[in-house]
Order: structure tokens, then C-alpha cells, then sequence
């Protein structure tokens, strides 16, 4: 298939017929070298090179950090890392002629919807004109992708996981990998790489294959990403518009600080919703037990309390207070829809565990009190622990030494087929 040479800087429109109608049609892996895998992110553009299989081994790993004052433009910041990409390639010495990329959540519509099949009619047809009515859009302006849920409970509907994206910025991606001197071979959902993933987890030595339902939640900066397994089968997927980010501007607006500070304060927290002692403090100080985290410290009470306080009240640290209840309730309840969502698809089977990736996965108090309020085991995954190690590996803005649960959807898209 011949694309249209010029795509300029950033990459302009798509001609109709490239790409074929959608991206539905996976085609098979293809011999040789695993493919550079890029994603461009809210905190930062991820680069992984792989090489191998059963298992993959790790060949280099670079990070470039997202400028602060870029962090809440998502349009500049994407046009930024785009510009970025092939002198960071360079500076890094990484060498490859092709590459994949992730299509950035805030630039992907996710949707569950219930169609009627109809025979000869292709079912990203179907859902592409549905989308398009929602969303206001003409349906060749749409590249589509759809994962068919098997075994719901939708009254002889058939139940799809729609993916949709804006035809010409997946061009945009295509010319900026084209400017790095990369051929194109692969454009993935960071839903579907994450699925990938977690299958990576399962299938290893020490994985817990399931066909139990498993929560996957993706704490992000920008976002918080939902997903949920049957096994290795994706049956439910969102994405929710709030993230660390979102912590942040929270702490911003109470103690009157700027982003950056934040960001700081926020990283060392050990409580997210101060509490009188003796209300909640049990539930607060038993660990849920997630693998690569560490445990909990105690904190001892303020000694030398003023002899002139008749009533001093503990259980409070001195100084300022942050209180996250807020956002916390709001992403809660968002994810206490989406386990609804999915009891109403398969009234029999109940989610029972969690599994946290992201980068603010690495945040412990975060991931307790998300488990907790769920009422949910919970463990935390490190990709990159997955994957083997040959010797001395090239990293740039990673340490491989700790855990990297933020990794997961760039080691998911880097073991997926090709597709272009």
C-alpha cells in the first residue's frame, strides 16, 4: 500500500483510502527486529527498544521529561514532543528504522456500545456511524477500532469496546515518526497496550493467570485509565478525565502554592485525608500488601506538646493540611460506575482485585485508598520486572533498579502485531 510521500513537519491530512477504512484489521507479527516503541505522554515522551521473545529483553530505555509550563497545554505539548522527537532519538544514539506509537488518551474517544450486527456490514461501520452522530463529526473523518465484548448480557445486542481517533492526527503521528527517519509500522490504543501488558504479567514465571475479573486501573498524569480483564480478554474500558495533575491543582488552590511545589508536596505525602485519631485510623494503618511497594511508615506523635493547650488534639501533623478527599470521592465513584457497568454485563462475576500501572502508582497511600474504599485486593505491577536483561542497559531519565509501573503501556505497545 503506497502512502502520500509529504506529510510535512507534523504530518496534514491522510488521502481517503490510506490506512484502509479503519484500524481494525491486526495483521500478523512480522519477522525481525522488535519495533522502537514511542509514546508521547502527558509527563513525557517514553522510548523502548526490545529485542527477542519468551522473553523480551530490554535493549535501551530513554525519557524525556514534558517542559512544566506545558504540562496542562495538551496541544503545544504534543507539538513540542513531536518537534523534539528525532533530536532526542539522536542525542540518545538510538538507532532503529521502524516504530510504533501510542495514540495519546486525550486524543482517543473510547466507547461502549451496543449494536445490531448486520450481515456483509463491517461493525466499525456500524459504531463509526454512531460516533460520528455523537460526536458531530463526518465518519471519514474517524479511524475506528473495535474490540467485540464476548459473553455480555445485552439482550441479543452485541456489546463492543469502540475506539475512535481523529484520522488526521494519527497522520500527525505517522509524519513525526517519518521526520525521525522512522518507517511507521504499528498505531495502538494505550488501552490495548496496556491489555498486552498485563497478559505479559500473566504469562511469566510467577504471573497469576486468572479468568477471574481483574480491575486494571492506570494512574496517570493526565488521566486515569479503567480496564477490565476476564483472563486475558479486555471486557471493559474508559478513560476518566482526572489524574495526578488534578491532585496537584488541588494542593495549588489550599496552600496557595505554585504547580511545581505541589508536585513535591504531593509525591511526599502519607496522608491524603487527615483524620481525627481514632476515626478511620485502623483502616489507615493496615497495608493492602502490593508487591514493590514499600510498607507504611508509622508516625509517632508530636512530642513536647504546650503545658497551655488543655485539649491538644492528635492525630493531625502540624503545619498546613492537604485534603484530597475531593478528587479521591470523584475518581472513586468513577470507578465504582464502571464496576456497575460491568455487573450489569456479567451479573455472575464480580471483580475481586485490582491491578495499579501508572506512574502515580507508585504514590502507596494513593493505591490504599483506592483498594480500600473499593473493598478490593490490590497489588501493583512493574512491567519492566517482566522483561529480561542482557548485561549493562543503556537508560536515559529511568532507573531500572526501581520499580516502573508507568511503563506498562509502552511494554504493551512494544510486544504488540503490527497493524500498518
Amino acid at each position: 500500500m503506497k502512502r502520500k510521500p509529504n506529510l510535512g513537519k507534523l504530518g496534514k491530512h491522510l488521502g481517503k483510502g490510506k490506512l484502509g477504512s479503519s484500524l481494525s484489521t491486526v495483521g500478523a507479527m512480522r519477522p525481525g527486529a522488535i519495533p522502537l516503541a514511542i509514546e508521547f505522554g502527558v509527563s513525557g515522551i517514553k522510548v523502548l527498544q526490545l529485542s527477542g521473545s519468551n522473553p523480551s529483553s530490554i535493549q535501551s530505555a530513554a525519557f524525556l521529561p514534558t517542559p512544566d509550563d506545558l504540562l496542562d497545554l495538551p496541544a503545544k505539548r504534543l507539538l513540542f514532543q513531536m518537534d523534539a522527537l528525532p533530536k532526542f532519538l539522536k542525542g540518545e544514539k538510538i538507532n532503529a528504522s521502524r516504530a510504533m506509537s501510542l495514540i495519546p488518551s486525550g486524543q482517543l474517544v473510547c466507547k461502549h456500545l451496543q449494536i445490531i450486527p448486520t450481515d456483509g456490514v463491517p461493525i466499525e461501520q456500524i459504531a463509526g456511524a454512531q460516533l460520528s452522530t455523537q460526536l458531530g463529526c463526518d465518519p471519514s473523518e474517524l479511524l475506528i477500532r473495535c474490540r467485540p465484548v464476548s459473553g455480555a448480557k445485552t439482550n441479543g445486542k452485541l456489546e463492543v469496546i469502540c475506539f475512535a481517533a481523529s484520522r488526521e492526527f494519527v497522520g500527525r503521528i505517522m509524519g513525526s515518526l517519518k521526520s525521525a527517519k522512522l518507517e511507521p509500522v504499528g498505531i495502538h490504543t494505550e488501552l490495548d497496550a496496556i491489555a498486552q501488558a498485563i497478559k505479559l504479567r500473566d504469562g511469566s514465571a510467577g504471573g497469576v493467570g486468572s479468568v477471574k475479573p481483574t480491575l486494571i486501573l492506570d494512574l496517570g498524569c493526565g488521566t486515569t485509565k479503567v480496564l477490565i480483564m476476564h483472563g486475558s480478554e479486555m471486557v471493559f474500558a474508559r478513560t476518566i478525565e482526572l489524574g495526578a495533575m488534578s491532585f496537584d491543582e488541588t494542593i495549588c488552590h489550599q496552600l496557595r502554592c505554585t504547580m511545581m511545589e505541589a508536585r513535591q508536596i504531593r509525591s511526599e505525602l502519607e496522608t491524603l485525608v487527615p483524620a481525627k485519631a481514632g476515626v478511620g485510623s485502623g483502616a489507615d494503618s493496615s497495608p493492602m500488601g502490593m508487591p514493590g511497594m514499600p510498607p507504611p511508615e508509622t508516625q509517632a506523635s508530636d512530642q513536647g506538646v504546650d503545658a497551655d493547650d488543655p485539649a491538644p488534639i492528635t492525630g493531625f501533623r502540624r503545619g498546613p493540611q492537604v485534603d484530597l478527599s475531593e478528587p479521591l470521592e470523584i475518581m472513586c465513584d468513577e470507578i465504582s460506575i464502571c464496576l456497575r457497568y460491568h455487573h450489569a454485563l456479567f451479573p455472575g462475576m464480580r471483580v475481586e482485585r485490582v491491578v495499579f500501572v501508572g506512574g502515580q502508582s507508585r504514590h502507596q497511600p494513593v493505591c490504599e485508598h483506592i483498594a480500600r474504599t473499593l473493598k478490593l485486593e490490590a497489588q501493583v505491577l512493574d512491567p519492566m520486572a517482566c522483561l529480561a536483561r542482557a548485561g549493562r542497559v543503556p537508560t536515559s531519565g529511568i532507573d531500572l533498579h526501581t520499580p516502573q509501573p508507568g511503563w506498562a503501556s509502552i511494554v504493551g505497545g512494544a510486544l504488540s502485531p503490527m497493524d500498518l
